[in-house]
């Protein structure tokens, strides 16, 4: 019998402080409930296995928050309560996130044998400065090393996240970021602008959003990116995203595609038989046990249809028009014709093939070609 495709995402809440303008589900100051957190983790994972016994895990990612904050002993917890409840593909892919404050030469060997094959480093810059004025904990150099040691300690497949766009930052600083990054042994990097977020201290601090800049600067800070890690042999594979050849986000991509999902943890959103889920957001109420799916939202044909081809355009091979035919029995034109044909015209979304994709002017656009999806 043939087990159908699933990806498990794991959220770890905790931070060792919170930066200024994140707006994730994150926790500061928690680091003492992190064994009660790991024990209500391995009881998520046991009530969740025969609704999923049929299904093969294809992809594992702890994400947060900081991973990495939790000891080498807590994260093997988790690792065996998932071989033990849930069938794991032979070539599961399982990443973690780390921040580069967090891990030691030991602690990277042992995260590799565990069986974790990829690790993500929340670098954000290679400017102290603009490190600082984020909150961040760690320096260029700290950040330099631990992708280094990950090297060493036999990772092949790293990642790291930049953010550009941020308060102060110019185009020849951004620049010396990408370099540096460059310079490290990586496979994959992710470049994010700096979103203002309401309710963050950030968003608050008027000071530091008027220093943010134009949308202009913003826009060659992303044509930098892309230009250099073209240049580096990395591939665009997605708005944000790019690559060594074969070293795409196997994870990230199960998302992208519409591929279901199973998320554990707290706050953790899922996707699977046509609902989207999500556990509770209280970290008093999923340690005491409550464990189950807080929230649950039928998601009809319609907003399927939309999302496939939402995320689809995100990639910079596009949609497939068999795919979406197959998935929903519709061909997209009969579906989208209006919004696909107008944006054509206008240079934003290219036909090759079976495929229809953002161009590169699409891509720096891409917000205004979202919306007739929606």
């Amino acid at each position: 019998m043939s087990r159908k495709a699933l990806s498990i995402y794991i959220h770890v809440p905790f931070c060792r402080s919170r930066c200024g303008y994140c707006d994730f589900l994150t926790l500061a100051g928690a680091d003492g409930r992190t064994d009660d957190y790991v024990t209500a983790l391995q009881k998520d994972i046991f009530q969740s296995r025969d609704e999923f016994a049929d299904h093969q895990i294809e992809t594992v990612f702890l994400g947060g928050g900081t991973p990495s904050l939790l000891s080498l002993l807590q994260l093997a917890d988790i690792l065996c309560a998932l071989r033990n409840n849930f069938n794991l593909a032979q070539n599961c892919h399982m990443s973690i996130e780390a921040n580069p404050d967090t891990v030691s030469e030991e602690y990277l060997q042992s995260l590799w044998m565990m069986g974790f094959r990829r690790i993500s480093f929340g670098v954000q810059s290679f400017d102290d400065g603009l490190l600082e004025l984020m909150g961040r904990l760690h320096d260029a150099e700290k950040a330099c090393n631990a992708v280094r040691l990950a090297h060493k300690a036999g990772f092949d497949d790293i990642s790291l996240d930049l953010i550009f766009a941020l308060p102060h930052q110019t185009l020849e600083n951004f620049d010396k970021s990408l370099e540096t990054a460059l310079n490290l042994p990586i496979t994959h990097i992710s470049c994010y602008a700096l979103s203002v977020e309401d309710g963050t201290p950030l968003a608050a601090n008027k000071a530091l959003v008027d220093a943010i800049p134009d949308d202009m600067q913003d826009r060659d800070m992303y044509a930098l990116a892309g230009k250099k890690l073209a240049q580096a042999g990395f591939k665009h594979y997605e708005i944000s995203n790019w690559a060594k050849v074969g070293f795409e986000c196997r994870h990230n991509l199960s998302y992208w595609i519409g591929q279901e999902y199973l998320g554990l943890g707290l706050g953790a959103s899922s996707y699977f038989g046509g609902k989207r889920r999500k556990k509770t957001d209280c970290l008093d109420d999923y340690i005491s046990g409550n464990l189950a799916f807080a929230h649950e939202e039928e998601i009809d044909k319609s907003t399927q249809m939309a999302e496939f081809a939402l995320l689809g355009l995100r990639l910079t091979e596009g949609i497939s028009l068999n795919g979406f035919k197959n998935r929903f029995g519709q061909d997209i034109f009969d579906v989208y014709g209006e919004a696909l044909n107008k944006f054509m015209a206008q240079g934003l979304l290219a036909q090759k093939g079976d495929k229809i994709a953002l161009t590169t002017k699409g891509l720096d656009l891409s917000n205004t070609v979202f919306c007739d999806f929606l």
